[in-house]
């Protein structure tokens, strides 16, 4: 009961009513001082211009002329025939007599007459006024008088008048607290349904333009935690995958490495193959130490606090002697290899130590998986961006391997088969990129399978090409 109590003071309905209850008195107060200051400034000061007969006294004396020639009036005074003894005042009539018919008409409620004219008989004299202001200032009308209605048992109908505002206002109150509490609710409800989990939630209602933008807000708020979640939940799943293929790749090594080992330890190899098991040994410890590097790389390029050792490096000599420390293995494998690097000062900012990874790879896997072709190529140019292209004339990708080829653990297809890698390295070069704010992506031109590098505009910024 206390928290409903103190719900409702707080509520917007009860704060809407009090609002209207001020907004009514501040009305009131307003307008009855607008009156006052009026009457005050009309009466030179004395609330006694309210009555346009009071500028004449009970002994027939005349008091605050000024009230009246400030209205742009006068008063005439008038002997026991109606003549004009005397003129207080710019008198603007010519006439200086008034028949009893005239003084009728004149002093009529509806005269026709351009002025309003007031007859006065002060009790204590037989002195007569007329007090005469223009039509333009001062108007006659006829005034009902409530206050004898009830004493004749007649209902007191001005009495109604405060209880039938308050309903009024109740009335109007209580439509506004609809209004806004049905957006409201919805919005809360909303924000509920967020609150458990429930991201598909959308508010749709037609309301208000201030209400309207909290829905749209609301709304893509909802569509960023459902995107959100959803990207949560395909991170999960991969980490979830690669773990598992880690833990599958780690297995069979460590297996081997531990049956050699009892084979050692239990005197069962022959003397002349022993060096063979140990070499074996060695093998499958390096895949295991390789295994584990570039998970520990995947790890580190997946945190977002992780910060790049960027350095301004000239790209051209930097690839140049990138590609010179590949030559004899690309050489050996059979291949002819062709390298398009202008000879050119061309800056950037870049990390070296993982992008040469990056190039490492990608001319790593054209060694492993170029099957059929003969050529290793790698091209470099400079525009609005950087982009390097490192292709082979080999078989091409399956097109299923192809869309998924920079997911961990891509491995070969049936055309390019596995020589034994991780399975982590384009999964590693496509994290080193994006965080150099860049983009890598294959595809296939002519007879030729393309990996191709570029990187962002934030770094292209930075970049200065200096003609040789």
């Amino acid at each position: 009961m206390r928290t409903k109590r103190k719900f409702f003071w707080k509520s917007i309905f009860f704060k809407l009513v009090c609002s209207f209850i001020l907004f009514a008195i501040a009305i009131v107060i307003t307008f009855t001082l607008c009156l006052v200051l009026e009457a005050v400034f009309i009466g030179g000061g004395d609330l006694i211009g309210w009555n346009p007969t009071a500028v004449i006294d009970e002994n027939g004396h005349v008091i605050n002329a000024e009230i009246i020639e400030n209205l742009g009036g006068w008063i005439e005074e008038l002997d026991e025939d109606y003549n004009i003894l005397q003129v207080y005042g710019d008198k603007k009539t010519p006439q200086q007599r008034y028949t009893t018919d005239e003084l009728l008409k004149l002093t009529a409620m509806y005269s026709d007459s351009d002025y309003a004219i007031f007859y006065v008989a002060p009790e204590n004299t037989e002195r007569r006024f007329l007090c005469v202001y223009g039509k333009d200032v001062m108007q006659v009308n006829a005034t009902l008088i409530l206050d004898n209605i009830s004493s004749h048992g007649q209902p007191d109908f001005f009495l109604m008048f405060i209880p039938l505002s308050i309903a009024e206002i109740i009335l109007i109150s209580l439509y506004h607290k609809r209004t806004i509490k049905r957006p409201l609710d919805k919005i809360i409800l909303g924000m509920e349904s967020l609150r458990s989990g429930d991201y598909d939630m959308r508010i749709d209602i037609k309301t208000e333009a201030e209400f309207d933008e909290i829905v749209k807000t609301f709304n893509v708020m909802a569509d960023r935690l459902e995107a959100e979640k959803t990207e949560r939940e395909r991170l999960t799943k991969n980490k979830n995958r690669i773990l598992l293929e880690l833990s599958h790749d780690i297995r069979t090594p460590i297996a081997t490495i531990k049956s050699c080992a009892n084979a050692l330890e239990a005197g069962l190899v022959p003397e002349e193959r022993i060096q063979g098991y140990y070499h074996t040994i060695d093998m499958k410890a390096n895949r295991v130490r390789a295994l584990s590097d570039d998970m520990f790389t995947m790890l580190k390029m997946d945190d977002p606090n992780y910060t790049l050792n960027l350095e301004n490096a000239n790209m051209c000599e930097y690839l140049r002697r990138l590609c010179a420390e590949y030559y004899n293995e690309v050489s050996e494998a059979g291949f002819e290899f062709v390298i398009d690097i202008p000879e050119k000062e061309i800056f950037s900012e870049i990390d070296i130590n993982l992008f040469s990874r990056v190039v490492g790879n990608l001319l790593t896997n054209a060694i492993k998986y170029n099957d059929t072709g003969s050529i290793i190529c790698v091209r470099f140019t400079a525009s609005d961006q950087l982009t390097l292209e490192i292709a082979d004339d080999g078989q091409p990708i399956d097109s299923t391997l192809a869309a998924e080829i920079f997911n961990a653990f891509s491995r070969g297809d049936k055309a390019r088969k596995t020589n034994g890698g991780t399975g982590l390295g384009l999964a590693i070069s496509k994290m080193i990129v994006e965080k150099h704010g860049g983009k890598i992506g294959y595809f296939r031109d002519g007879d030729e399978n393309v990996f191709r590098v570029e990187l962002d505009s934030d770094f292209v910024n930075n970049m200065d090409i200096i003609s040789s």
